[in-house]
């Protein structure tokens, strides 16, 4: 993906600033990185995988079977 696409600007954006004490330092690169790190995959890697479709849907589908389930149940 070209660097100057929305979304890879928004993959790599850091927000300005300080957050107020107390203040969780979470974000949502953060939270992905501590969800890859629970599954077994780099931040690098997964990028990798991102960047070929097929690939990325085998991997979520591994991760998540029950989705459809779930989004049976949710329209309920």
């Amino acid at each position: 993906m070209d660097e100057k696409r929305t979304p890879k600007i928004a993959l790599r954006w850091t927000p300005p600033g300080k957050r107020k004490q107390g203040r969780p330092k979470n974000t949502w690169r953060r939270t992905i990185t501590s969800e890859l790190k629970e599954i077994g995959i780099s931040w690098g890697e997964s990028q990798r995988i991102a960047s070929d479709r097929v690939q990325w849907r085998q991997k979520v589908d591994a991760i998540c079977p029950a989705r459809d389930e779930e989004d049976k149940y949710a329209s309920k």
